[in-house]
């Protein structure tokens, strides 16, 4: 069975916080591999981000950041929905965020290159 989801530890505020990641949607996906190959950014994946658009790294985030959930006391709770922020918190941490897209693009892409395009770790608790 396909896995599409992960879970991993990011640090927010001083804590530890558990995320589930969903693989992007087929629609989603290509959307994002179109907008991967009409940038350049050489050997570092990183550069990519820095050659988007405002308007194509806000539909990114935004994209990466519905498939996104914290898990809370009350249970899973999605970090975006419809564009608007579900988890309030986040809403002005910058570097939380950009982790998350990153770790969002590199989930659904991990494997679609052959090699992997992840670098990386799967599903560790501690990632």
């Amino acid at each position: 069975m396909r896995e599409i989801t992960k879970t991993l530890m990011i640090p927010v505020d001083g804590k530890k916080l558990q995320f589930r990641l969903t693989k992007l949607d087929a629609f989603s996906g290509v959307s994002l591999i179109r907008m991967l190959s009409q940038a350049s950014f050489g050997e570092d994946f990183l550069n990519f981000f820095s050659g988007l658009s405002d308007e194509d790294m806000r539909r990114l985030m935004t994209v990466c950041l519905e498939h996104c959930e914290v898990l809370l006391p009350a249970g899973w709770n999605p970090v975006m929905t419809l564009g608007e922020w579900s988890y309030i918190e986040l809403e002005h941490d910058i570097a939380t965020c950009m982790k998350l897209t990153v770790e969002e693009v590199l989930w659904t892409l991990e494997g679609f290159f052959g090699g992997g395009a992840s670098g990386s770790r799967p599903g560790t608790p501690d990632s």
